[in-house]
């Protein structure tokens, strides 16, 4: 490759979206371009790879997605931004080790990938407890709903054609290990994002629920609970802010983010290039179709949702666009903000932060740290060090971290961490010896 050529790939960002049909991922690549725009310069261009679940649904979000850009850009401005759709369901491994391979050989780089997809796993809602629990604790109850039932045990379809393979929870699958799978397989791709952004990311979007106290190391794939959507999320969480410590990298620097599928190795060598980085956003509170409602029922929901801002709750962004907030500021920033942003809680022996969406009263939005069970404020133990956490408003109940919290915190990564790889590594040699299979007849 030429040298032109080289300084093109560095010049132009490409970020991997998935889940962007509606709601939060679409509003996430409409905000990704807005932002790029804004901040970057005339010479740099943005590619937005996005994620369906069909064909169909990929080419009406892309003429949504060109729509809105061009409605909210100048003509040349929208020039510097394409989008690329792409079809993959998380909770098939086969569709996301296509998906995965096709990135490989397509693309020069990712410098982003912003794991947004997955679904609730709901059934319904226990309304006389959601009723009364709304009309007589409002913020608490519609930013920690205790009152949405969910299923147990709900598997995946068979991945295999074979007689026998390890159950795979759907809920599960849908919100993590198809991600997981998914940044696994094109870590090659993230390991050459070296400029404009620094290292690739590995961007995880949670929830404000995801609870430490609703997940069981022993039941990671949360099939013996009834809220496996919550589980998901505290996986999720314990996953992204233990990812850089000592004690999880034999897993998860050593073996999760080098990647199986080896990428062209004339764009730009690889084996220099600093590991890629993980992070961990939450969209705040907002409105989306992830518990369909009917429509008096979506009115009432932003009644509330407005009435808990007004009230004093940071987290509650009512609009999806608010909600990408977090997410885009850890896409687009320059490691060094990035760096700036986390660095009094490392400078206070602690870690990892959770970058939510906040919002004032007044629909100002922010970036803010989220204070996790176990973790408390980035890691850091005892009283938070930054102001803004010490005046945010916080979840009842929730106590200045201990050192004791935070070695379990850190225990608990490392078993989680382990069973991940032990878990991909098994499903990895199934997927083989399928695929070899299936040649084999042909």
């Amino acid at each position: 490759m030429g040298e032109n050529d080289t300084r093109e790939i560095h010049e132009n960002l490409y970020i991997l979206v998935t889940g962007a049909n509606s709601g939060l991922g679409f509003s996430i690549c409409c905000r990704l371009a807005d932002e790029f725009l804004s901040t970057h310069p005339d010479s740099q261009s943005l590619t937005i790879i996005f994620t369906t679940r069909s064909s169909r649904k990929a080419e009406d979000t892309r003429r949504r997605l060109e729509k809105y850009l061009r409605s909210s850009s100048t003509p040349s401005a929208a020039e510097r931004v394409q989008f690329v759709s792409e079809n993959v369901d998380l909770t098939d491994l086969h569709s996301v080790r296509l998906l995965s391979r096709r990135l490989v050989q397509t693309l020069p780089k990712l410098d982003a990938i912003v794991l947004n997809a997955g679904i609730g796993g709901w059934s319904g809602i226990d309304w006389p407890n959601a009723i009364w629990g709304v009309c007589t604790d409002l913020l608490h109850q519609v930013t920690w709903p205790p009152y949405k039932l969910a299923p147990v045990g709900v598997l995946t379809n068979k991945q295999t054609e074979g007689p026998e393979e390890p159950l795979l929870g759907y809920v599960f699958c849908a919100n993590v290990f198809g991600h997981y799978m998914l940044a696994h397989n094109v870590a090659p791709l993230l390991q050459r994002a070296q400029t404009p952004n620094g290292p690739g990311r590995v961007i995880w979007v949670s929830s404000i629920e995801a609870t430490t106290k609703l997940f069981h190391v022993d039941d990671l794939q949360g099939l013996r609970t009834a809220a496996p959507y919550e589980s998901s999320k505290a996986l999720t969480d314990i996953l992204a802010l233990t990812s850089d410590l000592p004690g999880t990298a034999p897993w998860a620097v050593d073996s999760f983010l080098r990647g199986d599928f080896e990428s062209n190795p004339d764009t730009n060598g690889t084996s220099a290039a600093p590991k890629p980085t993980m992070y961990l956003s939450h969209p705040g509170v907002c409105a989306t179709t992830i518990i369909p409602l009917a429509l008096p029922l979506v009115y009432a929901m932003l009644i509330a949702f407005w009435g808990a801002r007004m009230l004093g709750s940071p987290w509650h962004t009512l609009s999806t666009y608010l909600g990408a907030c977090a997410p885009v500021f850890l896409a687009l920033s320059g490691q060094a903000a990035l760096d700036a942003a986390e660095k009094p809680y490392h400078q206070a022996g602690g870690g990892r932060a959770k970058w939510g969406s906040s919002s004032s009263r007044l629909g100002v939005e922010s970036v803010a740290c989220t204070e996790i069970d176990g973790w408390g404020y980035g890691g850091v133990v005892g009283r938070p060090v930054v102001e803004a956490d010490r005046c945010r408003r916080r979840k009842r109940g929730a106590v200045d971290l201990t050192r004791e919290e935070r070695e379990n915190f850190e225990e608990l990564g490392r078993k989680c961490w382990k069973q991940m790889e032990e878990l991909r590594i098994q499903w990895d040699e199934i997927l083989d010896r399928a695929e070899k299979a299936k040649t084999s007849d042909q």
